[in-house]
């Protein structure tokens, strides 16, 4: 079809398009047909291969879902993803020839209304939409919603509503997202019939004077007409408080449409605002709207005609809540919040786009139960659904346009090509949202440089929406840049990065960098915004080494208000061999070239929204109440800005342990606590320094507070936070061992360990353990087996160096010796490649054994994976203790939000699927762990002082070279792991490498082992 060829021009944005309004509901007056369901389809190659009256031709057609992409529907065509370059090799604004084209068409009954609407809420990419055979209009921008009027179109009856959509358009351009490529109806569509008189849209600005406690409400109704509007149309607004609407209820006249000549006409030229009424209610009792204190009031408004008949009704939930930013802060209500948010897509690893309400709502209760308070749209407008749910769980929104031309970065912002379509998408995302209290900010896209359009973007926003700060992260990148200087960065803001960006907004700044910029604007105050990471700590795999280190600088710096981790969830696609294992793909998997491999599949939840270990951290690193002890008392510091700490919102209890046994528990009575502040009580009986004696080394309090009451993401019990104080500790700060006699038999009999001679399994370990500098390598280590991730080149040397490889070399064994104490000792010197190991072993006569070992590691090794001895041991072993931090997971930069203690569990359950197999299961800073059969036999190992650990069914060698989980099978033995040394994860896929390096030097490790059973 030539249409197509005249659609794909950048300045055309819509064609016939009804302008965007913001979605309410309607009681009376209006009728909602929702088309969800079953519709023909057929896919054609390309557009030209749309002929005309395709929509009447008989044959071809299949049943697809709609909403849904035919990407994920068997359609032949796939899903393809790229971060950065394009699908395809264009120069811009062009489109490839090859561009499959989705042909979709339905029937539906005429709504019983003079006027009927069809609203699409998204398609990928364009959408052209004919009725009963007549063209009806276009629309673009994947992520809004594109509705037309039907009315000239319809017919009594059955009609036929046909719509085709390119799987490309000139507008793919600025949908460059790092996020797979589909293609389809992939949000829900619906008819809208109203009568002659309609309510067009509902605004409504809900403000709220921490100074006096009062709201305001200021409700606009722009109202609609199929011809000129006569005099004596009025709107009420009725405000529900407390249960009853008395007293919020206020009218104002619908302005009637002026003629063209007569006596009034100049007047009306500049009076005449539309037809558009607006009320205000003023000294408002209301509590404000928070993402702490989520209330909302419902509103009511009825269009009523010249006779005093309701003509419709449409109602509304609002809240009441000020957004400032100023002094280096952003304040909600006139107090200061801290920003613990994610990035989010629209994502699902069946449908691909499309998600239920449920399923939002399942998304955002896990994130308000590990103290998530925000979310950034990434990198679009997400399905409208989730800013009402939003608005009712309580998150704040930073919501951000369709914009992304990272594959032309800056050649596109500058050149003015689609200049005209940046404003249109950041103006209809605002008109869409702008009566959402959860959202606090417009973000004006992404990796999309800086040019005019920004600016004329931005302008526009604030002159329709001054209620709330504009960002965007383009508007600072080069100042930010990663080879950027500091000096740079540390500058007063121009006018132009004024213009863009209220915030100070980067993205995957070190730490560094961001204290050294927070500390200089606090002593210079030659900037007054704050600085809110739009992105960091990118959770790749096996990932956020380092987050706790952010939150230090956040906490200690008030200038930093926080970021949003990148991102929420992995984008796998969930695949099943045809044996049925199931695995999720990422780039390449579907043929798609170019693609970015799995760089995808970096999100704190796994695409079916499991937890990774790295959620949980950041879970305890924004919890919004502590408890600490000391010999004072007890502390409890209130987080929450806008909530109080009340005994019937929460609960706090206690736990006293020694070596990780419960010796005492309680619960602790507290007064309320004010947002912001802290209040000290007494210490619980129990917990009186007096009355401990002489702690041991390893005694620790723990105090968890959790939900006193059912909230609507949460029952009661569910835990906000546990602080625990370690009451003993060794010289160094770790726990030390108690390796005397008196400990040993104690612990002996407590735990039914039995020592004793020649024990097979104990001999099988001494016998075979050996010296490793190799763990399976994870996404932020950058190489793995026969491939290599996506950000290449981060540490080739580890295979360079052979690590991977490296096995004992020559080996010196000393011969056992005799002591007088009945043990014997031996030494054992060994190469691992350049790695001098020298080990000596010393074997008790009560069955058990210490080593000591010791390794020289080379200065050209600057950076190794781990040190440490590995030994493969009967599978039967599946059960699982250890004493020190848990429950899960740790490493030296991942740890912050553990607890020491006793733990159990299997080694199954050590298991994480993380999308592409990788190095998990570590435990730092443990004093000993133990594995045993059903039976009780096995064996404990220990260290002095303490050691690190792994037990898994999947070895390195078989972690390493799977690259899905289809390729993963368990080995036929545990591999376990006891480190003196293991590298951190950090963060850098994208972003900072860890801190936490193992380099060349002399590293030792000790540790014991007995037998159990």
């Amino acid at each position: 079809m030539d249409l197509f060829k005249t659609l794909f021009t950048p300045s055309l944005t819509e064609l016939n398009r009804l302008p965007m309004t913001s979605p309410t509901t309607a009681t009376s007056g209006r009728t909602v047909v929702g088309l969800d369901g079953t519709w023909d389809f057929t896919l054609v190659p390309s557009p030209a291969d749309a002929e005309d009256g395709w929509w009447d031709r008989p044959e071809g057609w299949r049943p697809i879902d709609v909403p849904g992409v035919w990407t994920r529907q068997g359609s032949g065509d796939l899903p393809h993803y790229t971060n950065v370059v394009m699908p395809w090799d264009e120069v811009p604004p062009a489109v490839p020839a090859e561009n499959p084209t989705g042909l979709y068409r339905t029937t539906f009954s005429r709504p019983d209304e003079p006027r009927v609407t069809v609203c699409f809420g998204g398609a990928e990419s364009m959408l052209v939409v004919w009725c009963n055979g007549e063209l009806v209009g276009m629309g673009k921008d994947s992520r809004l919603s594109s509705s037309f009027d039907l009315t000239p179109h319809l017919v009594d009856g059955e009609n036929q509503l046909a719509v085709a959509v390119t799987r490309w358009c000139d507008a793919t351009w600025i949908e460059d997202q790092d996020h797979w490529y589909h293609g389809g109806l992939h949000r829900s569509v619906q008819l809208i019939g109203t009568g002659p008189v309609w309510v067009d849209d509902l605004i409504t600005v809900g403000d709220f004077d921490p100074a006096t406690g009062l709201g305001s409400l200021d409700v606009t109704a722009e109202v609609g007409s199929v011809e000129r509007l006569g005099p004596g149309w009025t709107v009420t607004a009725a405000l529900t408080l407390d249960g009853a609407p008395a007293d919020t209820a206020a009218s104002a006249e619908v302005p009637r449409t002026p003629k063209a000549a007569g006596g009034g006409a100049h007047v009306a030229a500049y009076a005449y605002v539309g037809q558009e009424a607006s009320i205000r209610l003023d000294d408002l009792a209301v509590a404000p709207w928070s993402a702490e204190t989520p209330t909302l009031y419902p509103l009511e408004l009825s269009l009523i005609d010249p006779d005093g008949r309701v003509a419709e009704t449409v109602t509304r939930r609002v809240g009441f809540r000020r957004i400032v930013v100023a002094d280096r802060r952003l304040l909600v209500n006139g107090a200061e919040i801290m920003i613990a948010g994610v990035n989010r897509h629209d994502h699902h690893p069946d449908t691909g786009k499309t998600l239920t309400e449920a399923e939002i709502r399942a998304e955002l209760v896990l994130m308000k139960q590990h103290n998530i308070n925000a979310v950034r749209t990434a990198h679009y407008p997400n399905d409208p659904i989730l800013l009402d749910l939003c608005d009712e769980l309580g998150l704040y929104i930073i919501d951000e346009a369709n914009i992304e031309s990272h594959a032309k970065h800056d050649s596109l912002a500058v050149g003015g090509l689609f200049d005209l379509a940046m404003v249109a998408r950041v103006s209809r995302m605002v008109l869409r949202d702008r009566s959402h209290p959860c959202v606090i900010g417009w973000s004006l896209g992404n990796e999309s440089g800086y040019g005019a359009g920004h600016d004329a973007a931005a302008a526009w926003v604030r002159r329709v929406d001054p209620s709330r700060f504009v960002h965007y992260q383009g508007g600072l990148h080069h100042s930010w840049a990663h080879d950027a200087p500091a000096e740079g960065r540390e500058r007063p803001p121009t006018a132009l990065e004024r213009q863009v960006t209220g915030l100070v907004c980067p993205m995957y700044a070190t730490v560094s960098q961001i204290r050294s910029w927070a500390e200089w604007a606090e002593r210079t105050g030659e900037d007054d915004r704050p600085l809110i990471l739009c992105e960091y700590s990118h959770a790749m795999g096996n990932s956020n080494g380092g987050l706790a280190d952010y939150w230090a600088a956040f906490r200690d710096l008030p200038a930093l208000s926080g970021g949003f981790v990148w991102d929420w969830r992995d984008q796998g696609l969930r695949e099943r061999t045809d044996d049925g294992r199931e695995w999720f793909a990422y780039g390449g998997h579907y043929g798609d070239e170019p693609n970015d491999a799995n760089f995808c599949i970096n999100g704190l939840v796994d695409p079916d929204g499991l937890p990774h270990p790295g959620l949980r951290e950041l879970a305890w690193l924004a919890r919004p109440v502590v408890v600490t002890v000391d010999g004072g008392g007890v502390t409890i510091n209130n987080r929450y800005q806008q909530q109080i700490v009340a005994p019937g919102l929460v609960s706090i209890s206690w736990t006293l342990e020694t070596d990780g046994a419960v010796t005492a528990a309680g619960t602790l009575e507290h007064p309320s606590v004010p947002p912001g502040q802290q209040v000290t009580v007494g210490l619980p009986t129990e917990l009186d320094p007096a009355g401990l004696g002489e702690p041991v080394d390893a005694t620790t309090v723990t105090m968890t507070v959790a939900l006193a009451t059912d909230q609507p993401w949460a029952d009661a019990g569910q835990v906000l936070s546990r602080e625990q104080t370690v009451l003993a500790t060794g010289p160094d700060g770790h726990m030390t061992a108690i390796e005397t006699a008196k400990s040993e038999a104690a612990d002996n009999e407590a735990d039914g360990t039995t020592p004793g001679q020649d024990n097979p399994l104990v001999s099988h370990i001494v016998t075979t353990v050996g010296a490793t500098l190799w763990r399976a390598p994870t996404d932020n280590d950058g190489v793995a087996q026969g491939w290599t991730a996506p950000v290449t080149g981060i540490r080739p040397t580890w295979l360079e160096w052979g690590l991977d490889r490296l096995t004992v070399g020559d080996e010196v064994i000393g011969e056992w010796t005799g002591d007088r104490d009945g043990s014997r000792t031996r030494s054992v010197a060994r190469s691992l490649g350049p790695v001098d190991h020298r080990s000596v072993q010393v074997a008790h006569a009560d069955g058990s054994y210490r080593f000591e070992e010791t390794f020289t590691v080379p200065h050209k090794l600057t950076d190794v994976p781990r040190i440490g001895v590995t030994v493969a041991v009967p599978k039967e072993l599946q059960h699982l203790r250890w004493f020190g931090p848990g429950p899960d997971e740790t490493y030296p930069d991942r740890h912050a939000g553990a607890t020491i203690g006793r733990w159990t569990s299997t080694v199954a359950e050590q298991y994480h699927p993380f999308v592409v197999p990788q190095e998990h299961g570590a435990h730092v800073d443990c004093r000993w762990f133990e594995l045993t059969d059903g039976a009780g036999r096995g064996f404990r190992i220990g260290g002095e002082p303490t050691l690190i650990f792994s037990a898994r069914n999947h070895g390195d060698r078989t972690l390493t070279e799977a690259t899905t989980l289809a390729e993963l099978d368990e080995d036929d033995t545990i591999e376990v792991h006891i480190d003196a040394a293991i590298r951190g994860l950090g963060t850098a896929a994208c972003g900072p490498d860890t801190t936490e390096v193992v380099g060349p030097g002399t590293h030792r490790l000790v540790w014991w082992l007995r037998p159990i059973g």
